[in-house]
């Protein structure tokens, strides 16, 4: 099988740049204890847009060359320990989809210092780690970009067992592309593109009615 991990990624078809994944990424961040940082960029490109995140390299070159062990290839993801995180860049220098980078939060007890030196490097407290995506580990319903997204273009992939997770509105069809990124293998529960009703036309009585009261 030509990959193991599980990862999230994005139809480019389907995209539409609303920058919606990004905003709920720092969101759910936050919201179980990480740093408030966007772990994914939404790119426009004359190829197509469509947001760049972490593949989730089954061989992971950031893996093999963290100094401290912070990045690791555990439970068919690489994981991040921003706790020994030393942000060395090794990690972004590696990565072939430049989707890690180097970032850092002020803490509520160095809000003051900041505000009187800004001079950021030169602040006590302040820690430069490495951001990358981490499929949202600790929320139960899995990644937060894939149920926000309002196309639907993003699909999170378990290729062992083929099982995927969409988002609740599928605007279209995802079958030819997952075959594309996963020819050999057999993706199950893809839904039926969502397709919007069309608004009935009026009765013609209506209309006429509400031309004659228009004249009058």
């Amino acid at each position: 099988m030509s990959k193991i991990h599980k990862f999230v990624i994005t139809n480019p078809d389907m995209c539409i740049a609303c920058n919606a994944c990004m905003k709920t990424c720092v969101k759910h961040a936050y919201i179980r204890g990480k740093l408030s940082k966007k772990r994914l960029d939404v790119l426009t490109l004359e190829s197509g847009k469509m947001p760049n995140q972490c593949r989730q390299c089954d061989d992971a070159p950031c893996a093999n060359v963290c100094p401290t062990g912070a990045l690791r290839i555990a439970n068919a993801c690489v994981e991040l320990c921003e706790e020994i995180c030393i942000g060395c860049k090794l990690c972004t220098i590696a990565c072939p989809y430049g989707a890690i980078n180097i970032d850092a939060e002020f803490p509520p007890s160095i809000i003051d210092e900041v505000e009187r030196h800004l001079e950021a490097g030169c602040i006590s407290g302040l820690k430069s780690i490495a951001i990358k995506c981490d499929m949202c580990d600790g929320i139960e319903s899995g990644p937060a970009c894939v149920s926000v997204c309002p196309t639907g273009a993003l699909v999170f992939i378990d290729p062992v067992s083929g099982e995927c997770v969409f988002g609740k509105k599928v605007k279209g069809d995802m079958a030819p592309f997952l075959k594309l990124i996963l020819p050999e293998v057999e993706c199950k529960n893809i839904p039926e593109p969502f397709v919007k009703k069309a608004k009935e036309p009026k009765a013609a009585s209506d209309e006429v009615a509400k031309t004659n009261s228009e004249e009058l």
